[in-house]
């Protein structure tokens, strides 16, 4: 069983701990920003995939008046392919329906596979 939550302090160590375990994702972890990180979750749209009772993903979006920018999507290795991140992605349209969504990716056979396309150098849901 796995749930979609809007991010709220509560998940900051669990979120935390999770990015820590994965080099890649725990630079947001060092002394000289994870406090800017910390802010930017809770002033982003931000969601956080919970699978009985743990975190085992995220999403953070910036919002403005001409779209929607996923920043960040991450789901912890042993959850992936179980479709929990396109379920963010669908989350955070379901969120805002009447605007553009894009992605900013490093990951783009990823999005190409759930078949958004492409629009210059980012994705579009």
């Amino acid at each position: 069983m796995h749930t979609i939550l809007k991010y709220q302090k509560i998940h900051e160590l669990a979120l935390l701990a999770l990015l820590g375990e994965e080099p890649e994702w725990s630079l947001f972890l060092y002394n000289d920003v994870i406090d800017a990180f910390k802010e930017a979750l809770l002033e982003s749209e931000t969601f956080v995939c919970e699978s009985h009772g743990s975190i085992c993903g995220y999403l953070r979006a910036f919002v403005d008046a001409f779209g929607i920018y996923v920043s960040e999507l991450y789901m912890s290795p042993q959850f992936r392919g179980n479709g929990f991140g396109a379920e963010l992605l669908a989350k955070v349209k379901q969120e805002h329906p009447h605007q553009d969504v894009y992605v900013f990716s490093d990951e783009d056979l990823y999005y190409e596979q759930l078949g958004y396309k492409r629009v210059s150098s980012v994705f579009k849901l």
